[in-house]
């Protein structure tokens, strides 16, 4: 009995330990921007949450000027948005929420070597899934298309 007692609690443990947030990069390059990490608080079934992901921009890369993030279906996200780099430091932009698409336009671009840090605050959950995926375009300085850089998925326990 103490040895499936142990087992039980092993094995919730571990299962504990595992990430809730996983993100993909769709190219693999060090010259295009990329998703780094993502996390959703609280990771319980919540009703309304704060969804956050890092986006990464490379030493070599062009400048950002814009950010497309598709919602998926089963979420509703607010204009409560916070940009900030890797030192928290809070960047400026227009931002716009227009049904399943935010758009974060910089006015001032985002120079190579800056981690941004996107918090998607008041997140409202009304659909049911185990895993919610976020794919997330970027425009680069020069640039007139969106390049699909990534997705981040966020599972729910």
């Amino acid at each position: 009995m103490k040895k499936l007692i142990h087992a039980i609690v092993l094995t919730l443990t571990i299962a504990s330990l595992s990430s809730a947030a996983h993100s993909t990069t769709t190219i693999k390059n060090s010259r295009f921007p990329n998703i780094v990490g993502a996390v959703q608080f609280p990771q319980n079934k919540a009703k309304v949450v704060r969804d956050s992901f890092q986006l990464k921009i490379p030493q070599d890369s062009r400048a950002l000027s814009q950010i497309t993030i598709a919602v998926p279906q089963g979420l509703t996200v607010r204009n409560d948005i916070n940009l900030s780099d890797q030192s928290g430091q809070k960047i400026a932009a227009n931002i716009t929420v227009n049904g399943r698409t935010i758009k974060i336009t910089f006015p001032q671009q985002v120079a190579p070597g800056t981690e941004l840090n996107i918090d998607l605050n008041r997140v409202l959950i009304s659909g049911t899934s185990n895993a919610w995926l976020y794919s997330v375009s970027v425009r680069l300085v020069g640039l007139n298309a969106d390049i699909p850089v990534g997705v981040f998925r966020l599972r729910i326990y």
